[in-house]
């Protein structure tokens, strides 16, 4: 008690939203909740954690959020007068934490639908429609492979007017995109994404989300001269960075579609750190999945590789000469593991099976 200082708190506080999204952002802002701890100071503890949820959504850092927005989340219902200025973050920041629940194969179909009546419930309460709630039921739909889940809420999300909490126009172009996309619907696809790639409609994630969306529509429709330069703009805005991992799979895989191997070989090595190291077990397995096929495509001219890989990596070797059937044989091992959480959660054997058309094209 002490050493506590409330101004440091708000010091870190605001040197962490000086800084762009990231590890060193997440650090900072975790660094002012546990001071903001020792001082035990409510009000403090819970505005430091609400800029906690934020920072760490947009960093990438998922599994730093949640707690943080639980914690803030249960406050709030427990003193709603207290924490009435945070109301509207926290219900905004509710679309990000089920916007992303599909990362994790640990949270059950239960629990993730017991999140969004919740959702559902303070929304009605606040005086807010279901768009958002539909929206985000779209998302986990659409990602676990129950499509005709997916079409439902895309039809009541898209019937519903927009209110203050619904999502910018380029998200929502975005979400939609995406969902043309895994349901093959490639022009459509294009349709919903051309007022992003023409940059008529932008957001924080938003185009570097659609340009790696976009590539295989645009791919299997022969759009190559537009596919190349989405993904060359796309690349210098999602590199090396853990909130965009999966549609660094997208970019490994275009390259791969393309025969551009020596490209593709050096995204895996500049890339491959993030994936490492992210509890995001959706965006990793699509990146790995996406990487297997780059070391196939390698594997098939010869039978080692030399890359220049992190320290970190299991299989690490400083001679960074690899032989690529075992560089195979441990992602074969990894994806296989990772899938069978998602495919038990989801009930259904997307992830194993099914996935794997939108890297080998």
């Amino acid at each position: 008690m002490s050493d506590y200082d409330a101004g440091r708190v708000w010091d870190l506080l605001r040197q962490a939203s000086s800084l762009p999204h990231g590890e060193v952002q997440v650090r900072l802002t975790e660094e002012a909740v546990n001071l903001a701890e020792t001082g035990r100071d409510l009000d403090l503890m819970f505005a430091a954690r609400q800029k906690l949820v934020g920072n760490a959504v947009y960093s990438g850092r998922l599994e730093k959020a949640l707690p943080a927005f639980a914690w803030c989340l249960s406050h709030l219902e427990r003193e709603p007068e207290r924490f009435s200025r945070y109301k509207f973050h926290l219900l905004w920041e509710f679309k990000n934490i089920l916007h992303n629940v599909d990362e994790f194969p640990q949270l059950s179909k239960d629990q993730i639908s017991a999140l969004r009546d919740q959702m559902a419930n303070l929304y009605r309460q606040s005086g807010y429609n279901m768009r958002p709630v539909h929206y985000t039921s779209l998302t986990f739909a659409m990602r676990s492979g129950h499509f005709a889940e997916a079409a439902e809420s895309f039809a009541k999300y898209r019937e519903l007017g927009r209110d203050s909490m619904a999502d910018c126009l380029a998200c929502e172009a975005d979400s939609d995109a995406e969902y043309y996309m895994l349901v093959g619907e490639n022009e459509q696809a294009v349709e919903a994404g051309g007022p992003t790639l023409r940059r008529q409609l932008i957001c924080t994630e938003v185009p570097h989300r659609t340009y790696c969306n976009m590539l295989r529509p645009l791919a299997l429709q022969g759009r190559y001269e537009e596919a190349d330069e989405y993904q060359r703009k796309g690349y210098r805005l999602v590199r090396n960075k853990v909130i965009f991992l999966a549609h660094l799979g997208w970019q490994l895989a275009y390259q791969a579609h393309r025969d551009r191997l020596s490209s593709a070989l050096r995204m895996f090595e500049v890339n491959l750190g993030i994936a490492l190291d992210t509890f995001n077990l959706r965006s990793r397995y699509l990146f790995f999945l996406a990487a297997r096929r780059v070391l196939a495509l390698a594997a098939e001219k010869k039978t080692s590789q030399k890359l220049n890989l992190p320290q970190s990596f299991p299989l690490y070797s400083s001679t960074e000469n690899y032989d690529l059937a075992e560089l195979l044989n441990w992602i074969d091992a990894e994806n296989a593991r990772v899938a069978a959480q998602f495919d038990a959660r989801n009930g259904n054997v997307y992830h194993s099976q099914d996935l794997a058309q939108f890297v080998n094209y």
